[in-house]
């Protein structure tokens, strides 16, 4: 005891070096810094796997029990626990998770994330991953078709820069209806917690912590809604956590065409959102933008977005080259991977042509009626300037647009309309400003609440009934009231009635989504509407026509709209994807248009109105239309009426989408962008909507099309052999990447059900899906149901998350609350379809985490009795294995490479005067039977008997020392190899990243050379403004650049620098043969 007491005194006494390991309060460190003075401490980074790269600053001497961590491991090893060694199943189940969570950031395209997650792969989804993994700074656009799975790619990159430690902080910015999809699929697929910020979450934050909290400061990992980077409250903390620039950053950017400027003119001129978010980026050292549409048309708008993407690659103003565009873009289409045998369905869209309707129809009337005001109104104009005339025709656009959704629709802003005439036939002329007449075909952003959004629009058609009053006599505008008043009454008499549509999804639903008896099938149907007023008068209608209103079918039908509130937007979109939840149609608005997955339960979609954008109507569309939808064949619908003249150009922009979409890729947006103009400009005219169906069908691909085709290399022929040689590399690399790091679902399963058993719990094997065993957890076990760290644990399998005013106890207790059943691989149904009430674990699961957990927290290895004898039918003679990890640790104690290591030997008893073991030759033939053998005995985990066990590990001190030197010298090996890969790659993205800055400072100076007066002649002053702050910004980039060339490289370089290895033992293995 006195000696034991004097070796700690010892290593107490012994001042640490940098580079050394040192255990103090429980855990191991590394030594980062030494003090500079005698009041200042060591600095220190945690090495343990549940606590790796924790930061400390100690005074040695204060320390109670400090001492540097030489050879306790080893020491530990050699010594038998009170049963002479550990059990063969424990024993195994730390092995495995030792091994499962190593990780390297040595091998450059090495996948790990992929083994780490909850998903069904495809390997198209590892092209971003691949791309990232050879980029020093990753800056990553990821233009995907809309429904190919960008944010599960997304999640890849994040988990793989996390596991090689290049990412310590990351921020999703994303639209307001996303931000709850993110946060939940980044939870359950990736084991990755974010938190939102919003008005809620600063609250509470500040209700904790006092008002000035910084809430970027408590935690690494939040999400951000598009709508809030401009508001300073939210964003001013975020600047001083990331500071100038912040290494190991990230920032995802979904939906980033939001951040590209925009126009209709020559030149596209930046929006606020622009500006804030060019503040905001280059703070980050790695970004990820996520956007199907990222190229407007406007070469300087795709330059701009690829600036903010990665400044030291493109420039502002400045045309972007396809060579430099390669390694920082991923694009594919739906249907090219299709054709190449990925498992999308085909999409099938039907026009509902609705004739044969009596000439009194409301809605044949109305377009009439309409189509007589227009001419009215165009006969007074014709007198006015382009411009003039162009502004006045923005109410008839507003009322044309919404008489094509609905007459409720079209009553409501005609109400408006004809409010803003009496005011100036009153006297109280007004004028608009541009500002307040609104992109008609922007009708439902979200907003607030429902009655700001009808006071918004109010607004807006009330600012375009003033704008179309200018030259106007009080005469000519009475004869226009009196036909507004005309129409007005009879809409009025209309707008609560069904019209024709709806009388045909009636029908449609009773065939398709009822059963002759009423009682509804599992089928469902989205149907889509641009106008919140439609919306409410279509959910009305169902309701009544297909007996929802009554109580006990009050949730058939719902909403997803643009006001509805974030916490019952997922409930919904869970309900519709839930095959046991009662709501069967679903009508949205064009806030659900972008990103929000529906595909789970419904093949079947109806466009109730036509957006006269195309990408909008493909957005929608892609809400089924995605990854993961299980029907071989989804159904797009929209309704024509065979006897309204404008419906001919509705239909041909329907085809001419369809048309757009298969030929041009994401480059249709730009044509799609051009024909949506040329119909918001003047709207539909009876008189011409022939020749103008025939100018949308005749739409050719001009010299901004074809730009952006060849920006993004969405030309077909190349799309497809990129694609081919893409696909092949990446298959081949998934499956070596799964023999080298891969987890087998069977084996994670054993090791969690183990830890589960020896924390108190249970599970029972409650079916087989496929070929996925489906467990159901315990609850009632006491040490579940007495410890409330495990509620909290399962509340997170619980079917529905708690609603608000639900207390705990009620929502734990109720039905359609239950605990899921788990899985630890994909549970897929017949139809293809996830089981909707199965948790997939993984590796990076919180459940699994914490039962994993159990096996490498330091007070386990502690106690682990790590040398353990295992009975193995395949060894003809006793083996001995010793096993060992080594690591390269970087800056912060970050885990540049992790490997687990093995030396074997045939092993005897000793005797006095018998040599050493002789180790096996590594790789020959001998060594890698025994590693096979090693592998079949953890897998069985049999244990000896006692005598065995007695036998073998009393001698496990003496050969630990004979296999140390063995494995020692293989690690130092295995070290210097590694070692020599980090520094060499360094050195290489250094050199790159010179030649490219180098490249790109030249060519901002040639470009400052040049200017195209004939352009500046052409472009308005907003454009001319633009285009020039875009030039002067040139001097500033290159002054940047020239910073970076000296900086840049350098922190490359010291980036890699190996800081401490260590070698440390796992455990000690003795195979005992069966006889």
């Amino acid at each position: 005891m006195t000696d034991a007491r004097e070796a700690r005194q010892t290593q107490s006494a012994r001042t640490p070096g940098v580079g050394q390991f040192v255990s103090l309060r429980g855990r191991l460190w590394m030594v980062e810094g030494e003090p500079d003075h005698p009041l200042a401490g060591h600095r220190l980074s945690c090495i343990d796997d549940d606590a790796n790269g924790e930061q400390a600053q100690v005074l040695w001497g204060a320390e109670v029990d400090a001492r540097l961590h030489d050879e306790e491991a080893w020491a530990s090893l050699g010594q038998p626990g009170p049963r002479g060694g550990g059990d063969a199943a424990t024993f195994s189940a730390y092995l495995r998770t030792v091994r499962w969570r190593t990780a390297t950031a040595a091998e450059r395209d090495l996948f790990q994330a992929p083994f780490r997650a909850g998903i069904r792969l495809n390997p198209y989804q590892l092209l971003p991953l691949r791309k990232a993994l050879r980029l020093p700074r990753v800056n990553l656009l990821i233009a995907d078709d809309v429904g190919l799975g960008k944010t599960v790619e997304a999640g890849l990159v994040l988990r793989e820069l996390l596991l090689r430690r290049r990412v310590d902080f990351t921020l999703v910015l994303a639209p307001p209806s996303m931000a709850q999809q993110w946060q939940d699929e980044l939870q359950t697929k990736f084991g990755l917690a974010f938190e939102i910020v919003d008005a809620e979450h600063l609250e509470a934050l500040r209700r904790r912590r006092g008002y000035g909290a910084n809430p970027w400061a408590a935690g690494s990992r939040f999400i951000l809604s598009h709508r809030l980077l401009g508001d300073e409250s939210y964003v001013a903390g975020l600047r001083d956590v990331l500071e100038d620039f912040r290494a190991r950053s990230l920032l995802i950017l979904d939906e980033a065409h939001h951040a590209a400027p925009a126009g209709n003119g020559r030149y596209a001129i930046e929006s606020q959102f622009t500006r804030s978010l060019r503040d905001l980026c280059d703070r980050f050292e790695h970004r990820l933008f996520l956007s199907a549409t990222p190229h407007n048309g406007h070469a300087n708008s795709f330059a701009t977005l690829l600036e903010l993407l990665d400044p030291q690659r493109f420039t502002r103003g400045v045309p972007v080259r396809p060579a430099d565009l390669e390694p920082v873009m991923v694009r594919r289409l739906k249907s090219d991977l299709r054709a190449l045998g990925e498992a999308f369905p085909e999409r099938i869209i039907e026009p509902v042509v609705i004739d044969g309707l009596p000439a009194d129809a409301p809605e044949l009337v109305l377009a009439a009626m309409l189509a007589d005001y227009r001419r009215i109104r165009d006969q007074r104009i014709a007198a006015l300037t382009p411009a003039q005339a162009a502004r006045t025709r923005l109410a008839f656009v507003g009322l044309q647009q919404r008489l094509l959704s609905s007459i409720a629709a079209f009553a409501r802003t005609l109400r408006v309309h004809l409010a803003g005439l009496d005011r100036v036939i009153a006297g109280e002329r007004a004028e608009a400003s541009a500002a307040d007449i609104t992109d008609p075909t922007s009708a439902d952003e979200e907003q607030a609440a429902l009655d700001l959004l009808a006071r918004r629009d109010a607004a807006a058609t009330h600012a375009a009934a003033l704008a179309g009053v200018r030259g106007a006599t009080r005469e000519q505008l009475a004869a226009e009231r009196a036909h507004a008043l005309a129409m007005l009454d009879v809409a009025e008499r209309a707008r609560a009635l069904p019209d024709a549509r709806v009388r045909w999804i009636v029908d449609w639903a009773r065939t398709h989504l009822q059963h002759a008896d009423g009682e509804w099938r599992e089928r469902r149907l989205i149907l889509f509407t641009e106008y919140e007023d439609t919306r409410r008068w279509l959910q009305r209608q169902l309701q009544v026509l297909l007996d929802a209103d009554d109580p006990h079918e009050a949730d058939r039908i719902t909403s997803f709209t643009g006001v509805t509130p974030p916490d019952w937007r997922e409930a919904i979109k869970r309900a519709f994807n839930d095959p046991t939840a009662p709501v069967r149609i679903l009508i949205c608005t064009d806030a659900a248009r972008e990103g929000i997955n529906l595909q789970a339960q419904c093949h079947d979609l109806i466009h109730v109105d036509l957006p006269w954008n195309p990408s909008r109507l493909e957005q929608r569309n892609g809400r089924i239309d995605r990854k993961l939808q299980p029907s071989d064949t989804v159904t797009c619908r929209y309704f024509i009426y065979a006897q309204r003249a404008e419906d001919v150009v509705l239909g041909v922009l329907v085809r001419k989408t369809e048309l757009i979409r298969q030929q041009l890729g994401s480059a249709g947006q730009v044509l799609g962008a051009r024909i949506a103009d040329r119909l918001a400009r003047a709207g539909i005219d009876r008189a011409t909507a022939h020749a103008l169906a025939d100018q949308v069908r005749d739409e050719e691909v001009d010299a901004r099309v074809r730009a952006a085709v060849d920006d993004l290399g969405d030309g077909a022929d190349a799309r497809l052999a990129r694609l081919r040689r893409e696909q092949a590399d990446l298959a081949q690399a998934l499956e070596q990447a799964r023999a080298r790091v891969g987890v087998d679902p069977a084996e994670l399963q054993s090791v969690v059900g183990l830890a589960l058993t020896q924390a108190g719990g249970a599970w029972d094997h409650a079916a087989t899906i496929g070929t996925t065993p489906v467990l159901a957890l315990d609850e009632q076990v006491p040490a579940i149901a007495h410890d409330p760290s495990w509620h909290v644990m399962l509340d997170e399998l619980r079917r529905r998350p708690m609603r608000g005013g639900e207390r705990v106890p009620e929502w734990r207790a109720a039905r359609d609350a239950a605990v899921r059943r788990i899985s630890f691989a994909p549970a897929i149904l017949a139809d293809g379809r996830d089981a909707g009430d199965v948790v997939h674990l993984h590796l990076e699961h919180r459940l699994v985490r914490r039962l994993l957990g159990r096996f490498v927290t330091a007070g386990f290895r502690h106690g682990l009795e790590r040398a353990c004898v295992i009975r193995t039918a395949a060894a003809r003679s006793p083996r001995v294995v010793l096993i060992g990890r080594v690591a390269l640790y970087g800056e912060g104690a970050a885990r540049l490479h992790e490997e687990v290591l093995s030396v074997a030997a045939d092993w005897r008893a000793r005797v006095p005067g018998a040599p050493p073991l002789r180790v096996l030759a590594e790789g020959r033939g001998a060594e890698t039977r025994v590693l096979d053998e090693l592998i079949g005995a953890l897998r069985t985990a049999r244990d000896a008997d006692a005598d065995t066990v007695a036998h073998a590990t009393a001698h496990a001190a003496a050969d630990v020392a004979d296999l140390r030197p063995a494995l020692e010298a293989r690690a130092a090996a295995r070290v210097e190899r590694v070692a020599a890969e980090i520094t060499r790659r360094a050195a290489a993205e250094a050199r790159g990243l010179e030649t490219l800055l180098e490249a790109r400072i030249a060519r901002i100076r040639r470009e400052r050379g040049e200017d195209d007066a004939q352009l500046a002649l052409l472009l308005d002053p907003a454009e001319a403004r633009q285009r020039a702050a875009d030039r002067r910004s040139w001097e500033r980039a290159a002054t940047r650049l020239d910073d970076e060339l000296v900086r840049e490289p350098q922190r490359l370089r010291a980036a890699a620098r190996i800081c401490a290895t260590r070698v440390e033992p796992i455990g000690l293995v003795y195979l005992w043969p069966e006889t």
